[in-house]
């Protein structure tokens, strides 16, 4: 049964066997936790979406939950709307964003980052080798004060190239625009994120204008130094309302890391799966699998990654305070399973 990926429900029917289930927590040292009646889980629209929908597909979560709503935002304001009204339990974002949500009083809290890079530089000149050679070049980057932006001036700055005069920094309404503009040839040089890099790769190599991965932001970021050795892109938050069951949210930390070591132990099964279970995405298995395979994932709880996540968002905070809310979020935004 496909997902439907505006809206799901997946209803985890309880079966016969809990009969067994609750003779054996009668002679328990200690119960398992209560499952609550319904958990609503969050994600973007793109591979971070395919942990969510494993744990969806497979029933992963019926000890945490009876039903089960798993949907997608799609842009940034729809976002804020969500953790605003706290209309989720679990939602993987931009870790910026979850030190903004935190910072400014929304109460969300990290428990892991897994995504470390999911950025590249796309060119039909493939030459380009490093940053250094984008100056005087003009690059077409994803909306402003997206992750993919944001990362892109960080870097240019840290190779002494200032975005908006040494570069001819343009800018597009979506990743998805960007993509479609290197295609057509509007564009040379665009910045894009996973899975879109790999997509526009497969699909002009065997034309006469094929399209290269020049240069990696996670190689870029190594050379730099030891300010900030990994980029902590993109995790998964608690919203307040579930931080009050430790014994649930624990459940969910250990299959979300099961989710995203099953994804990279079976990038092929994971492409079929995403092909088949959010359609709207538009993933195909192969791309996906290949794409997989082209992002720099590590599942890593907050609480053991704090210093590595504080360094990263600390370097973005050189571009502007704003990007995290305006100051680095206390020890309290880590999640460690305590109120």
């Amino acid at each position: 049964m496909p997902l439907r990926t505006k809206r799901l429900r997946w209803m985890l029917a309880l079966v016969a066997a809990s009969l067994i289930v609750g003779g054996l927590l009668a002679i328990a040292d200690s119960p398992s936790p209560e499952p609550l009646e319904k958990l609503t889980l969050v994600a973007p629209p793109g591979p971070m979406a395919i942990p969510m929908a494993y744990l969806v597909v497979n029933d992963k979560l019926s000890a945490i939950a009876e039903e089960i709503d798993f949907y997608l935002w799609s842009n940034p304001n729809q976002l804020k709307a969500i953790i605003a009204e706290g209309e989720a339990d679990f939602v993987t974002m931009p870790s910026n964003s979850a030190a903004i949500y935190y910072n400014t009083g929304l109460g969300v809290r990290l428990l892991d980052i897994s995504v470390w890079n999911i950025l590249y530089v796309i060119s039909e000149d493939e030459s380009i080798g490093a940053f250094s050679d984008l100056a005087g070049r003009e690059v077409y980057v994803p909306f402003p004060g997206s992750i993919p932006d944001l990362m892109y001036k960080y870097v240019s700055k840290a190779n002494g190239l200032d975005p908006l005069t040494d570069i001819a920094t343009q800018y597009a309404a979506t990743p998805q625009y960007a993509a479609q503009m290197i295609l057509s040839g509007e564009a040379e040089t665009v910045v894009l994120p996973e899975p879109l890099a790999t997509s526009v790769m497969m699909q002009t190599m065997n034309s006469d204008r094929p399209l290269h991965r020049v240069v990696r932001f996670d190689t870029e970021l190594a050379g730099l130094g030891d300010a900030v050795a990994r980029s902590a892109i993109a995790g998964t938050v608690v919203l307040p309302a579930m931080q009050e069951h430790p014994e649930l949210v624990e459940i969910f930390m250990n299959e979300y890391e099961a989710a995203v070591a099953w994804m990279l132990e079976n990038p092929n099964e994971a492409g079929i799966m995403a092909e088949e279970n959010l359609p709207e995405l538009g993933f195909k298995a192969g791309p996906t699998a290949m794409s997989l395979q082209n992002i720099d994932w590590e599942y890593v709880r907050a609480s053991e990654g704090a210093d590595a996540i504080g360094a990263f968002l600390e370097e973005l905070m050189t571009l502007s305070p704003d990007v995290v809310g305006g100051k680095l979020p206390d020890a309290a935004f880590y999640y460690d399973g305590t109120p």
